[in-house]
Parts: C-alpha cells; sequence; structure tokens
C-alpha cells in the first residue's frame, strides 16, 4: 500500500475481475426506517417532500410552482415524479449516501418512476425505476445539464425551485424509450445493527470497492499527477489565509460553512471508519462531470490522498489520527468543488471533526505541547463562540503512542501541518507520509 501509486497502470484490468460483489444481509427492522416512512407517506400525497429541517429551501410560492411542473412532467414522462429536498447525514439510515436513501425510498413507495433529492448543499441526484424515458439512468445522479452550475456555497438554496423545475422539463423532454431502471448501488450501508461491531462488511469488501472506484474515477495516472497539478495555487490560498487575508471571505464562509456540530470530541474507531468510509462515498459521488470546476484538481488530489490512507489505516486501530484526516480531506475535496475553490479552509483546529474553520482567534489549547501563551488558530464558529473554559471539553482526543491524547499533542504529519493552516501542502505532505512516489 505504501508504494500503491508505481502499480495502478498494471492493476486496473486485474481489479475489474475482482470486483465484489454485495454482501447479503437481513432485511433491516422496520424502526431503522422511520424517516423513510415519513417521507414515503407525504410523498403518497404530494410528489414534493420538503423536510422542516431545510424549510427555508422553497417558500409557498416556489413550493407551488415546483408542484405543478412535477405533476406536469409526470404527465408527459406517464410515470411517478417524486422531489425530495432533505438532509442526508452520515449517521442517516443511508450512511449519507443519497443513492442509498433513493434506494431505499422507492423499497418503501413501492412506486416506480423518477425519484430527485436534493441535500443541505443544494446539489442533487437522480435515480429511476421502469422509466420509459431515453434518459441515461447512470448519470442522472449528477447536475448533468450543459449549463449546470454548482450551487452558490453561502446560499445552496439560491435558486432551487428554478433548477428543479428545469430538471423535471428535461426529464419530460426526454424521447420515449423501453423501461430502464438505475443500476445497482456500488457501495451499499452497513446493514443496520452492524454499524459498530467489526469490519464495516463482511470479508472487508469497502476497502476494495473504494480503491477501484478510486482506479476508474479518478484515473491510473490520478495519484501520481493529477493531485500535483494545484499544489502551488493551494499552497499560495493557505499562505493568504495564514497572513490574515481572509476577512472577507472568511466573513462570506460563515455565512455557509460546512459544519458538524454533533462531531464527537472522543470518537470510537468503529465511528470514525464508518464515517470515512461515507464521506469518501460523498466526495466520489461529486466528482463525474465536473470539468471546468475550478475546485476539481483540487477534489481529485483530497480523493486520491483520503482514498489510499483510508485504505493504509481503516483497520488499524493505532491510526485513528489517520482515519480523522480521511474525513478532513474528503470534506475539503467536497468544499473545493462546491465553492470551486482551490484552497478550502483548514478544518477547525479544537476538532477537525468539526467541519470549515470560519475565523482566526487567539486561543490557549490545552495540552498543547511546549506553548505557554495564546496563538492565534482557526476556529469553527462554535468555538470561536465558546468561553475559553470550554474548549478543553471540545477538543478531539484519539489514542496516540501514549493513550488518549489531544489531536495535536500526538506527533506526525497533523501536528506538523496543523491540518494544512500553517502554510504547509496538505495532500502533498500526505502522499510524502504515505510514501506515495
Amino acid at each position: 500500500m505504501r508504494r500503491l501509486a508505481s502499480g495502478v497502470l498494471g492493476l486496473t484490468a486485474a481489479a475489474l475481475a475482482l470486483w465484489p460483489a454485495a454482501a447479503s444481509a437481513a432485511p433491516d427492522p422496520r424502526y431503522s426506517g422511520h424517516r423513510l416512512d415519513r417521507v414515503a407517506a407525504a410523498l403518497a400525497k404530494d410528489p414534493l417532500f420538503v423536510d422542516p429541517d431545510v424549510d427555508v429551501a422553497l417558500d409557498a410560492a416556489d413550493r407551488a410552482r415546483v408542484e405543478t411542473a412535477i405533476r406536469a412532467a409526470a404527465k408527459r414522462v406517464t410515470v411517478p415524479i417524486m422531489v425530495i429536498v432533505t438532509p442526508n447525514p452520515t449517521d442517516s439510515e443511508s450512511q449519507g449516501k443519497d443513492d442509498a436513501f433513493l434506494a431505499a425510498l422507492h423499497g418503501v413507495t413501492h412506486r416506480d418512476g423518477l425519484y430527485l433529492v436534493v441535500d443541505a448543499d443544494g446539489y442533487m441526484l437522480g435515480q429511476g425505476w421502469n422509466v420509459p424515458r431515453e434518459i441515461d439512468l447512470d448519470v442522472i445522479a449528477q447536475d448533468d445539464l450543459p449549463d449546470y452550475e454548482p450551487p452558490d456555497i453561502h446560499r445552496p438554496f439560491s435558486g432551487l425551485a428554478d433548477r428543479l423545475i428545469k430538471r423535471v422539463g428535461t426529464w419530460a423532454a426526454a424521447p420515449a424509450a423501453p423501461p430502464t431502471s438505475s443500476p445497482a448501488l456500488l457501495s451499499p450501508p452497513v446493514p443496520f445493527g452492524q454499524e459498530d461491531t467489526g469490519p464495516l462488511v463482511p470479508d472487508k469488501p469497502t476497502e476494495k470497492s473504494h480503491f477501484l472506484r478510486g482506479l476508474l474515477l479518478v484515473g491510473p495516472l490520478s495519484a501520481v499527477g493529477l493531485y500535483w497539478a494545484g499544489l502551488g495555487s493551494a499552497a499560495a490560498g493557505r499562505r493568504w489565509f495564514r497572513r490574515g487575508g481572509t476577512r472577507g471571505a472568511v466573513a462570506g464562509l460563515a455565512a455557509h460553512a460546512e459544519a458538524h456540530p454533533g462531531a464527537p470530541a472522543k470518537p470510537t474507531d468503529r465511528w470514525l471508519r464508518r464515517t470515512a468510509s461515507a464521506e469518501l462515498d460523498r466526495l466520489r459521488d461529486r466528482l463525474p462531470d465536473t470539468s471546468g470546476n475550478r475546485g476539481r484538481g483540487t477534489a481529485l488530489a483530497a480523493y486520491d490522498a483520503a482514498q489510499i490512507l483510508y485504505d493504509d489505516a481503516h483497520d488499524d486501530p493505532a491510526r485513528a489520527l489517520d482515519l480523522v484526516g480521511v474525513i478532513v480531506l474528503a470534506r475539503q475535496g467536497r468544499r473545493a468543488l462546491a465553492g470551486q475553490l482551490t484552497a478550502p479552509p483548514p478544518p477547525c483546529l479544537v476538532n477537525p471533526l468539526h467541519g470549515d474553520s470560519t475565523r482566526r482567534k487567539s486561543v490557549l489549547l490545552p495540552g498543547d505541547p511546549g506553548r505557554g501563551k495564546p496563538r492565534r488558530q482557526p476556529l469553527c464558529t462554535a468555538c470561536a463562540q465558546a468561553p475559553a473554559k470550554d474548549l478543553k471539553d471540545r477538543v478531539l482526543r484519539v489514542q496516540g503512542p501514549d493513550g488518549l491524547a489531544p489531536h495535536y499533542a500526538i506527533p506526525g504529519v497533523w501536528r506538523e501541518t496543523a491540518w494544512g493552516s500553517r502554510g504547509n501542502d496538505l495532500v502533498k505532505r500526505v502522499m510524502e507520509y504515505l510514501g506515495v512516489e
């Protein structure tokens, strides 16, 4: 694994022959899908469901417009069209995988047709079952319209009604064809009740499928070449951040920084493995059809580094901090695509699992080795606003050589780079740490 990139070209054909079949599992108990039941019941009455958690996504007038467009498009397609606007966190029944959410929802509604989900970042993903239209159901999971632009990172639901109307209209205008369905999931969620026991999936197909997707999606040369493409601009961006040039930009980022307030301060290895796997899937699902996106090079580099790191560390209990690194890199890759950024902001230094930093503030972090005075650190909004005495309970602690310790007290690449906030290029350093040439 340490020399993974050097053998990539010769492995692609053999890898295809070894693609693992999805693990069989007993049906999930009914109580595991309360959200699915709630959404399915709502869709039985109306073709548009907006979760109360993202109620601001569409106002009453926009909802009426979208519902009218959905009904008109469904009449032309001759199958139901259902639109769901909802967050899909990694601790949901579908473990943050939008395609898995739609597949599970179809299993509850028992209604064939076209399904479209919009997540909390404003991204769309669709699936279909027995759709009599010439729609490539292998790519409608991406916003693949010719004039598509990513959602505004500061206002993810800006123009959502028009985007939805345009999407269902495109489906309705597709020529007739024999009924087709979306392909089976490449990476189904871990069976209910097994998220925190043993390996992620029996016989460890998860890491194999991640590795193979990396080969096929990013391409054989990406681990060696693509991630180097944006190193100069990324390093310059981080130096700009370090010099304080982000005052104006950070004010805007704070309005829609990716935050994970429920992230644990003392995560278990199982939680880290599960979350790292889900975050890799989320980034992988965003990568196709992103040509022209300024953040693509950064996202590809982050995916490569995160994937190799995950494969190298996921089943080693001594590598908990590396799994945190996988999560951070995958989230930074998605942020790069969402904001078309070559240098996404570093994570909160109190707990990198909190998500993006939104400001710099002088703080004295408990247990920071060799430091007796406050230093300016990148913090998420919640940590920046928290009283100094409360920070000690918010600090990420993981197992190190001497037992449980603050993450910044554990020697290694993460402490040396401060998660990319000290002018170092994080991806480059991680690749060097992994021994990838």
